[in-house]
Order: structure tokens, then sequence, then C-alpha cells
């Protein structure tokens, strides 16, 4: 019966492009909500006994403690549906009244968006791949969570790869995007296979591209630059809330200004914009057909590597095209 449920319900997730599927405790029942084009919406309501069997069944299949309610836990594991395999990543959290809530984030293994096509101003994605196009040194995207950085990364590997040959190793945690071609290895701290001993090890692997799930640590900081200065491209991801914040970031864990002229390629700041659907009179509706494609992304580039260096002396220039500008130009295009 929780087999057959969830079942139908990531059919319908699939089917609508929803990331996410929330299980959500209410007085009465289990309130079942699914986030599409980063909106959440209210799907259905389910029993309490249907709820916990289908938390339970979760919790298994993810290879979490059935009997342990009291403590948030995460896991992952795989489903295929109709020829379509998908990831799932399982978060619980306690509730105050004894409940568990859970929510699933959905991950689709299929090909990437050709990165060109990512944003609706194609110069700043042309920007970003003539800076890394046959180039070594070291790329990073910034954003906020949820605003596609992951995506970006494979995208834009896919592309560079797409006319040579060359070996491409990810580390993840976990691996959110399947590819065949490329080398992927997922953290296990539990284990000991942290960001920083995955690279150590990889850099003996004969890389030519090296993609990092994320800097968060002074060790991941230390290695990916090591990678960067010793001939691989390496794209990676880190938390920060504008350009400049990418370098306080990474000033931040320990890394050298010197060793960033040397190997920085670029930064860019990103953000995923709904694009205006004229049937809905705004953002789309949850069954709305429209509009293939119902957010676009925004990419905040800088690539000349004199401003890298103002930026790194603590000037501030600002992008040619900022986000800003770009959601100006999208509002009077009517895309937004």
């Amino acid at each position: 019966m929780p087999q057959l449920f969830l079942d139908s319900m990531l059919e319908q997730c699939l089917a609508l492009g929803a990331s996410d599927l929330h299980l959500h405790p209410a007085t009465s029942h289990y309130l079942v909500r699914i986030r599409v084009s980063g909106h959440l919406h209210p799907f259905k309501n389910i029993s309490f006994s249907l709820g916990d069997k289908l938390i339970s069944f979760l919790k298994f299949n993810a290879q979490m403690d059935i009997g342990e309610k009291r403590k948030p836990q995460s896991g992952q594991y795989e489903r295929v549906l109709h020829n379509q395999k998908a990831s799932l990543r399982v978060s619980t959290l306690p509730n105050k009244t004894g409940r568990e809530s859970m929510v699933l984030r959905v991950y689709r293994y299929a090909e990437p968006l050709p990165f060109l096509e990512t944003s609706l101003f194609r110069g700043t994605a042309k920007a970003i791949f003539q800076s890394c196009e046959s180039q070594t040194g070291l790329f990073l995207f910034s954003g906020s969570t949820g605003s596609g950085k992951s995506t970006s990364m494979y995208s834009l590997v896919s592309d560079l790869t797409h006319q040579t040959e060359k070996q491409v190793i990810t580390i993840e945690d976990p691996v959110e995007h399947y590819h065949q071609d490329f080398l992927q290895v997922e953290v296990n701290e539990r284990a000991g296979l942290t960001y920083g001993t995955i690279i150590r090890s990889i850099l003996r692997h004969d890389p030519d591209v090296l993609i990092i799930g994320e800097i968060r640590d002074a060790e991941t900081a230390q290695m990916a630059i090591r990678a960067a200065l010793t001939g691989h491209l390496v794209i990676s991801t880190i938390h920060a809330s504008s350009l400049t914040g990418v370098i306080a970031r990474l000033e931040e864990l320990g890394v050298s200004k010197e060793n960033l002229r040397h190997c920085l390629l670029g930064i860019s700041f990103q953000k995923i914009q709904a694009l205006h659907c004229p049937l809905c009179q705004g953002s789309c509706q949850l069954y709305c057909k429209h509009l293939p494609r119902k957010r676009t992304v925004l990419y905040e580039v800088e690539t000349e590597q004199n401003k890298l260096k103002r930026m790194l002396e603590g000037q501030k220039d600002g992008p040619i095209l900022s986000l800003n500008k770009q959601l100006q130009k999208g509002f009077c295009y009517g895309f937004f």
C-alpha cells in the first residue's frame, strides 16, 4: 500500500517537474505538498495511518533508523518509474506533537540543458563558458540554496567535454546528477571520505576536470586551489551572497590572494527567475503547460582578469551586466 501510493505521487511529481515532496503533520492528518518552480502547492491530505506507514517505508529504503523518531535523519535511495530513474534524498524532522515531518528532494537522471540555453541572457553564460574553455584553473559558482548551482556546473562541464575526450571526476554530497561519462564519487564522512581526502586521492587519478560539489571548509579550499594550480580545471560552488562575498569567503577559509591571482578564472553569482506566463497572468499555475520552461537562470559574472585582481584588492567595480540590470531588461521585454 505505501509503495503503490508513493509510486503514484512520484509519477505526478515527475510529470509536473516538482523538485520536492513534503509530508507535513497537521492536527488530524498529514498534508502532502509539492514544490514546483520554486512555489509550494498543497497537493492532498492523507490519514495519519497512511502517512506513518509511508514514512517508515521511505526510512527503510533510505537505510535510516525506523525506530528513531526523536532525532532528525537523512538518507537517499533510487527509484525507477516507467524507465525513468530518479534519486530521492529523504529528510525527517520530529514535530512537537511527536510525529515526524518528511521532505523528499527529487533528482531526475536526465541530460542537462545546453549551458548557453540555461539563461535568457546568453552573453553571461557565454562569458562563463569561454573563461573555462581549454583552460586550467578555478571557476566558482555561488548563490542561495536551490538556485541551480549544481545543475549549472553539470551543464557547463557537459558542454566543455562534448567535443573532446576528458577525464571528469565529481565529488558530491550526495551525487545529485547521474552522468554516465563522469566518474562520480560520493562523500561519506562516517567512512572518513571527506571532500579534502577524496580530492587528495583524485589528483593521482589523472583528472582533466574536477567538479567539487561545495567548498565548505579550509581543507577543501586548499585542495581545490592545489588542483587548480597543478594543471586541472576545477569547477565548484561556494556559499556567498554576492560576487564580492565569494572573495571574502575564500579569504575566510584561508586562501591567499596570491594563489587566487594565479588560478582564479572567474566567479558567478546566480538566481533563478520565474518567467511571465501570458495565460496565467504571472507565474505559471501548477498544471499550466503553456511554457516549455517556467524559469531561467540569471548569472552575474566576472571573468575579466584585471577586474578580478582589483576585486582581490578590495575594489568594487561591479559586473557589466548585474542582476538588477538583467531584471530590468527582462521586465521591459516582458519575460518577467
